[in-house]
């Protein structure tokens, strides 16, 4: 009886150890939190590293080290953090999602995809349009168009109204000097959003070389008409002002 009854205040006090350090680390992690987007954010890392001599498997702090650490550049210190985390929560999307951006931030595209196919494999993440965008984007800046493609192509299958992956699109098949193709998406974004203006600026910029100069004129007052203040119109103006059509 008396060797149960050791065991037992063994494991009370095992239970009350690790309850005590859980409150800490909870509590310096609440206040690396707070500090996290303040400009006293020096101090946020200090709590985070306390949080860990508390718990040093906690994953979210891991994370948390990893965001201060992204915020300020330091990218290979991130990633470190970035790697723990998903060690200890390999289920968390969030983390996958992070490390793969800065991997690919880092130049490791093939690993960064890889680490962004996880991400996508997750049904409840709520942004596989933008992972794919991602995905695109990060071939894209190493001149692999063709992969680019095919993932900007799935982030508007995906949300046909996200705008951004419709102008890469564009510009890769202009770099192959496959206009109509270049053209074709052009006019599937403004189906979408008629008031997009970069893709209403190409479509005008393409028909003035190819002299197609009233259609060109069309579309460039529309730009002006909707947003007269955007860097688009002041484009837009001094194109008609080629064809003799503004005057200021």
């Amino acid at each position: 009886m008396k060797r149960i009854a050791l065991s037992l205040l063994l494991i009370f006090v095992i239970l009350g150890c690790a309850a005590k350090n859980d409150n800490a680390s909870q509590s310096h992690y609440k206040m690396g939190l707070a500090y996290l987007n303040t400009d006293k954010d020096y101090m946020a890392i200090r709590e985070f590293e306390k949080a860990l001599k508390y718990k040093p498997n906690d994953a979210k702090t891991h994370y948390a080290i990893a965001t201060f650490y992204l915020k300020h550049n330091k990218l290979l210190k991130a990633q470190k953090y970035l790697k723990r985390a998903i060690e200890l929560d390999p289920s968390n999307s969030d983390y996958h999602n992070a490390y793969a951006s800065t991997l690919a931030s880092l130049g490791n595209v093939d690993r960064a995809v890889k680490q962004w196919k996880i991400v996508l494999e997750d049904p409840g993440y709520p942004n596989h349009d933008m992972v794919y965008y991602n995905m695109g984007y990060s071939l894209y800046e190493k001149e692999r168009y063709d992969r680019a493609l095919e993932y900007f192509k799935k982030a508007v299958e995906t949300n046909p109204r996200f705008m951004s992956p419709y102008m890469y699109m564009y510009r890769i098949y202009k770099s192959w000097g496959e206009h109509d193709k270049g053209i074709d998406i052009l006019e599937k974004s403004l189906k979408r959003d008629p008031v997009f203006l970069p893709a209403k600026l190409e479509l005008g910029k393409y028909y003035y070389n190819q002299n197609k100069y009233a259609q060109s004129a069309k579309v460039m007052e529309e730009i002006i008409e909707l947003q007269p203040d955007s860097e688009e119109a002041k484009t837009a103006a001094s194109y008609l002002k080629k064809m003799g059509l503004y005057y200021e």
